[in-house]
């Protein structure tokens, strides 16, 4: 049979980790879709663009861009962002931007 002790000290261990494990769960606030997060795109010298949110959200840039002398349209991603960091992204040639937009990553 278990002594009183090591009952004790069974149920000392398990309300320590099981308190570790609250405590360290926090109260994370939920991420906003990336159309309620006030985003922001800029257009760089109609080469580039960035975008970056106001609220919690999961974001990236995508560029919609132009290849002369053959015109075809090709796509450019930032890297993926959180909230207010921001995600450049660049066309390959100048003045070959056509569209900036930011999208949820």
């Amino acid at each position: 049979m278990f002594s009183a002790k090591r009952l004790a000290a069974g149920a000392v261990v398990a309300t320590a980790t099981a308190a570790t494990v609250f405590a360290g769960s926090g109260v994370a606030q939920a991420d906003v879709p990336v159309w309620e997060a006030n985003c922001h795109v800029y257009n760089i010298f109609n080469t580039g663009g960035m975008a970056n949110c106001e609220l919690p959200t999961w974001h990236q840039v995508k560029l919609t861009c132009v290849a002369w002398p053959v015109p075809f349209t090709y796509w450019k991603y930032g890297p993926a962002q959180y909230g207010q960091n921001q995600s450049w992204a660049s066309c390959d040639s100048f003045n070959a931007l056509v569209r900036v937009e930011v999208i949820q990553a």
